[in-house]
């Protein structure tokens, strides 16, 4: 046989036979994603078990898996073929959509896919292939691919292979390319020398193993019957009912959170410092004003005496005729006083002194001046950010955990939990969900018909 053998491999050196694996991809679940996709049936646009990509403004998204080639290093370096495939779900607006001028443009167009495969020599790319395509139809179509390796010096084999869409030139919801049965095999030359080969090492290993011995088991003897052994009776004590196992101890969890930044703690004291002072500002009680001393009044100037009016009229001479004088005119009755008036409530609480105001007003009052200190094109900066929630701190009041709520003795039993009637209300779930359901398909349907 081994002349036979060296006869076929003289006569002919090139016998081969061209051989295509099987796919070495998983099922598309068993991808790993990246960027904007989705197989729930919950998002806008994908369906439950569909493969979906994202919109223009999420950037896409890509599915990505890695596989062996499964060659032998002279089968590698002899050359191969990759068959690619996927089958590619297009949205029905792509049929009648123009060539998107940029894939971010306002506007939707014509969504894109692509299939890559990398090959790698170790951590070495050895080859890349890339292929893109424009969706220009309307429903499911199967897109293959075949890339060639030529004659390379590598060893073995690995690689990835990705799937990338996008809804181009549209900005919400997950419209863009849906991949299903995704597949990748080689097709290469099988040498029939090294087949040959194979089978005379395969045949020599069987020739060379040690011959199995086979022992048989010893014919059987008949022996006789065992004689009958009388019943064992076994007395079983009672046993007391166990008690049930005490439940277990519920530990709390405490989480250790990590001590905030040196310069957030600088931040922080500094804001509390600067509330501090206005709170001591505002607090503090006002000066008290000492009594000014009176000056004395001067003293009045003595008026001129006058002389004193005799009592007694002097004769008027006779012949000159009497000044007429003045008759004294009748005093004016004096105004009777108006009776006092009593002011209106709301005077006398405007008139009536302020209440004092309690340390915690005084305190908010405080912090919301601080806050309002802050120059407007500061307000977002780090350090009045701090502030303001310092002050917010100082503000709110303090939360004072709650007394602990007791069970009611034998209100859960072990075999059922008290309930109630349903509170369900149909009619107010068809009202609610229902209207809001119709007006949101009449929008999307008022958009399509765009």
């Amino acid at each position: 046989m081994r002349w036979l053998i060296a006869f076929l491999l003289m006569s002919s050196s090139a016998l081969a036979e061209t051989v295509t694996t099987t796919d070495v991809l998983p099922n598309l679940s068993a991808f790993t994603t990246s960027g904007s996709t989705t197989s729930a049936g919950s998002a806008r646009g994908c369906s439950s078990g569909e493969f979906c990509t994202g919109n223009a403004t999420a950037g896409g998204g890509t599915y990505t898996s890695t596989f062996d080639v499964p060659l032998t290093e002279d089968e590698v370096r002899r050359g191969f073929t990759l068959n690619s495939a996927v089958t590619v779900d297009s949205h029905p607006s792509n049929a009648t959509l123009a060539t998107c001028t940029s894939v971010t443009q306002v506007g939707d167009c014509r969504d894109l896919f692509t299939l890559g495969i990398t090959l790698l020599d170790g951590g070495t790319v050895a080859k890349a292939f890339t292929h893109e395509v424009e969706l220009d139809f309307t429903g499911e179509r199967l897109f293959s691919f075949s890339d060639t390796m030529v004659e390379n010096d590598f060893g073995i084999l690995t690689g990835t292979f990705s799937l990338f869409g996008i809804d181009a030139g549209f900005h919400s919801g997950f419209f863009g390319p849906k991949f299903s049965d995704p597949s990748l095999t080689f097709t290469h030359e099988r040498v029939v020398e090294q087949q040959i080969l194979d089978q005379i090492v395969q045949n020599d290993v069987i020739a060379a193993a040690p011959p199995v011995q086979i022992n048989l088991p010893p014919p059987p003897v008949d022996l006789p019957p065992p004689p009958a052994a009388a019943p064992i009776v076994v007395a079983v004590a009672p046993q007391a009912p166990s008690e049930p196992p005490p439940p277990p101890e519920i530990v709390p969890i405490q989480i250790d959170l990590p001590p905030p930044p040196m310069e957030q703690r600088q931040q922080e004291s500094q804001a509390e410092a600067t509330i501090e002072a206005q709170i001591e500002q505002d607090i503090a009680p006002p000066p008290v004003e000492q009594p000014r001393a009176r000056e004395p009044e001067p003293e009045p100037e003595p008026e001129p005496e006058q002389p004193q009016q005799s009592s007694e009229r002097e004769p008027e001479p006779e012949g000159q005729p009497a000044e007429a004088r003045p008759e004294p005119q009748p005093s004016e009755p004096e105004p009777e006083p108006e009776p006092s008036v009593e002011p209106p409530a709301e005077t006398r609480e405007a008139q009536a002194p302020p209440k004092p105001k309690s340390r915690q007003e005084k305190v908010k009052a405080a912090a919301e001046k601080a806050v309002a200190k802050i120059a407007p094109s500061q307000r977002y900066s780090a350090a009045s950010q701090t502030t303001t929630m310092v002050a917010m701190g100082m503000i709110s009041p303090k939360i004072v955990a709650p007394a602990a709520l007791t069970d009611t003795p034998g209100f859960f039993t072990g075999t059922k939990v008290p309930d109630g009637p349903s509170m369900v209300d149909r009619m107010q779930n068809y009202t609610l969900f229902g209207t809001s359901n119709g007006a949101h398909n009449a929008l999307v349907e008022l958009d399509w018909k765009r």
